[in-house]
């Protein structure tokens, strides 16, 4: 009691959380005026959702000092809404909130997945994410703004890399792959997952270029450690050496390169049907203007004598000329 609530979420989440409260006491969104003074109080229709981290201690010192443990942080899903008490002050408002905790979706090591479980991403052709699904929280472990805006990439395990970088051949060329072999993604404790995964891609028709490239994931098998959120060990990342550092980057590297190169391609081969299509035009229409005209002759149509015929058939001829 008597602490801020924000204080107890992950540094990263508090401006989330922040911008979240200010925008609805900027804005805020009652139910009925009428019916707020006349119960003394009124919740707010929408309410609001956040996924956030909140620490957690196993024991605590006075004032709030932490004995002999690591500071941790749990995943949760926030969902709260501003109640208006009218009775004393119509200005007053208290945020209630409802947290829900995430479990991993693991419970052994290497877990095989028997029901079908799918998330998706998608990145940009300089390999940044800029969309995952939040459904992957209990498979990968990471939040969305905790992943949004960094390589993909990076994801991938090591070995998988080179065939990956056929897959993302293929993606370039063919625009979508239905289906590929099974490979490993990264989560959030170091270990790996193994997927299948579906390829498409959103091309720009004006400007001829990749735009994103779209992974859904077919979850098939579990990491070797079943809880995601658990916080990853140093003698994993500084177990691979400098060398093999640089090889892995180059992977990287080379994989953002065919993404880029074959837009190009993409839109000279585009660009070259586009164009046989206006050579083609162009012919038809020469084609008809060398065409020998008919004579006059033969357009005009053969006609009675109008004069010869009575009014109303004169009228009835002049009409359906």
């Amino acid at each position: 009691a008597g602490r801020f609530f924000v204080d107890f979420l992950h540094p990263k989440d508090h401006n989330t959380f922040s911008s979240l409260s200010r925008n609805w006491l900027i804005f805020p969104k009652f139910e009925n005026e009428a019916q707020c003074q006349e119960e003394g109080y009124n919740i707010q229709v929408s309410r609001s959702t956040m996924l956030c981290r909140i620490r957690r201690y196993k024991s605590l010192n006075l004032n709030y000092g932490v004995k002999d443990t690591m500071m941790t942080f749990t995943p949760f899903l926030l969902k709260f809404f501003f109640k208006g008490y009218c009775e004393d002050d119509p200005k007053e408002i208290h945020l209630h909130i409802q947290a829900f905790y995430f479990y991993s979706a693991f419970n052994t090591a290497n877990e095989l997945i028997t029901k079908p479980t799918s998330f998706m991403f998608r990145h940009a052709a300089n390999g940044i994410l800029e969309y995952i699904d939040p459904e992957s929280i209990p498979y990968l472990g990471y939040l969305p703004q905790d992943i949004k805006d960094k390589s993909a990439l990076h994801l991938f395990h090591p070995d998988d890399l080179p065939y990956l970088k056929q897959i993302y051949e293929r993606i370039v060329k063919e625009e979508t792959v239905t289906s590929s072999k099974p490979y490993r993604l990264m989560t959030q404790n170091g270990d790996y997952i193994t997927v299948e995964t579906e390829w498409s891609t959103v091309i720009n028709e004006w400007s001829m270029k990749l735009e994103f490239v779209i992974a859904k994931h077919h979850i098939i098998e579990g990491p070797a450690n079943p809880d995601v959120f658990e916080s990853p060990s140093v003698e994993k990342s500084n177990k691979i050496s400098d060398s093999e550092n640089n090889r892995i980057q180059a992977y990287r590297d080379r994989i953002i390169r065919i993404m880029n190169e074959v837009q190009n391609n993409t839109a000279n081969s585009k660009k070259e049907v586009i164009g046989e299509r206006c050579q083609n035009l162009v012919s038809f229409m020469e084609t008809l203007i060398e065409e020998t005209p008919k004579q006059e002759d033969e357009l005009r149509p053969q006609m009675q004598d109008i004069r010869q015929l009575s009014y109303y058939e004169r009228d009835s001829v002049m009409l359906g000329g």
